[in-house]
């Protein structure tokens, strides 16, 4: 500690929606402390998240090859940094074996993480101030949020800022004003996610861009992500009014700008959701098998389309929430 000033080092690797999801606490603690260094550990797949966070001093950005060994050799290197930069608080959001290892190679003296069971792999054992949760079921900005609390009692409102570029702003802007004559409330569809427990069906896309496309006050774009191109191209073709595919996006900063220039973002349970909630976007979002009580968008206005029976397959419980369904809420929360 530098003349009473801390070197806080944030650790949250990935994924992208849980990167999202600490960045409250990341601003709890930069009002706690001003003047403070705060630096962040993250995985390559989530850097845009962070990366020019304005309350970010330092983004450590872990490269993971793909091969096993030159893996475990990059994250000793990377490790290795961390100790280097000494500092005096390390705070582990992830709480796995991983984020457990750099909390503990770091040296710092406080350490701060979960303790079982939302500790994972053992991770409890590389803190020294550990939060217990009162509740599983917690969201997860709230189980962030009580970890900060530990160093720094939440004040205020919650805040939540991914830090978008001028020119990637405008070229958004340009794309958008070019594809899209205005006057009409834009809906964001993201229409793939990567695990099948989470995937409303593709028809059921279909069919809702169908609605909202003859309703007259909607348009609609199909958003997609690394690999899902051919599932918006196959809800393209299941359609008869045919919505906008959006193009590939260069980078995370990219999406974050679209859905925020977007009236309204409909998906899964996958990070796109969580930017966009981050973003002040209205958010409907459908639930397959994950807890939405843990899950959904902490931000709102957010309406979650869930079916809460457990004698259903994940496949069922999404097949049953109707395209009627996901329409009617849409219409409910652009306030038409």
């Amino acid at each position: 500690m530098l003349n009473g000033v801390p070197r806080i080092l944030i650790v949250r690797l990935s994924a992208i929606g849980d990167v999202v999801r600490v960045l409250p606490a990341l601003h709890s603690l930069r009002r706690r402390y001003p003047n403070a260094q705060i630096d962040w550990a993250v995985e390559s797949k989530s850097v845009d998240i962070v990366e020019g966070h304005p309350s970010i001093d330092r983004v450590l950005v872990f490269e993971r090859p793909a091969e096993f060994i030159p893996a475990c050799r990059a994250f000793l290197r990377f490790c290795s940094q961390i100790r280097r930069n000494r500092y005096d608080i390390v705070m582990d959001f992830h709480g796995i074996l991983k984020s457990g290892l750099i909390t503990a190679r770091s040296g710092a003296e406080q350490r701060y993480g979960f303790a079982r069971p939302r500790a994972q792999e053992g991770s409890y054992l590389f803190t020294n101030k550990k939060v217990r949760l009162p509740s599983q079921d917690l969201n997860r900005v709230e189980e962030n949020l009580l970890l900060s609390d530990l160093l720094s009692p939440r004040r205020g409102q919650l805040d939540v800022t991914i830090s978008v570029p001028p020119e990637i702003q405008d070229e958004i802007d340009e794309y958008l004003e070019e594809t899209f004559a205005g006057g009409k409330r834009l809906v964001a569809m993201h229409i793939a996610v990567a695990r099948e427990e989470k995937q409303w069906p593709l028809e059921h896309f279909a069919a809702l861009a169908d609605m909202l496309l003859a309703d007259g006050r909607f348009d609609v774009l199909l958003t997609w992500g690394p690999g899902q191109f051919n599932a918006a191209e196959e809800v393209l073709g299941l359609t008869r009014r045919h919505p906008v595919v959006a193009p590939e996006m260069p980078c995370l900063k990219h999406y974050a700008w679209l859905v925020h220039r977007s009236d309204l973002y409909l998906g899964g349970d996958t990070g796109p959701m969580h930017i966009a909630a981050a973003m002040g976007t209205p958010v409907v979002a459908i639930f397959g098998n994950t807890n939405p009580a843990k899950h959904a968008p902490y931000q709102r206005p957010c309406e979650v389309l869930y079916i809460a029976d457990p004698g259903l397959s994940a496949q069922e419980r999404l097949r049953r929430i109707t395209p009627e369904m996901a329409y009617d809420a849409c219409v409910r929360l652009t306030g038409h």
